[in-house]
């Protein structure tokens, strides 16, 4: 009866961690509910920014400056690091939810790239895994109060 329960007690701690662990999905995949949008919180920096040049050069980072790159069609020396920092996003979308998709509603620690080419700033996301994934339209707080 004692090692039952145990076993039962067991079990139910492993379904609590793996429910907890819950799917991340990259940047526009699915993986929980859907936010709303008048419910995002506001992304927390877990770190002070980090400005070029003292951005240190990740292969994360590399291929991030690379994908910027190819976008645009240039050379990767000119895309520039403006800024690196280490955030907890709200949920699994990353700051960069995609319309008509699920997200897991779980807080995740990831990092936010922004790289400058052309004059413009690109926002790039990482969740766990660390790599980055270019956000079209980041989401870096709550929606304006009259949305």
């Amino acid at each position: 009866m004692r090692a039952t329960r145990a076993r039962t007690a067991a079990l139910a701690v492993v379904v609590l961690l793996l429910a907890a662990c819950g799917g991340e999905s990259s940047p526009g995949g699915p993986s929980g509910e859907t936010p709303s949008s008048h419910e995002l919180p506001t992304v927390v920096p877990t770190a002070p920014p980090t400005t070029d040049p003292a951005v240190e050069r990740t292969p994360q980072v590399e291929a991030a400056v690379a994908d910027l790159a190819e976008h645009l069609g240039l050379d990767p020396a000119a895309v520039s690091v403006v800024s690196h920092e280490d955030v907890t996003w709200p949920d699994g979308a990353l700051g960069c939810p995609q319309p008509g998709m699920s997200y897991t509603q779980a807080q995740v620690p990831g990092a936010r790239l922004v790289l400058a080419a052309e004059g413009r700033e690109f926002s790039y996301h990482a969740g766990r895994s660390g790599d980055f994934a270019r956000c079209e339209s980041p989401r870096l707080g709550p929606p304006p109060a009259d949305s």
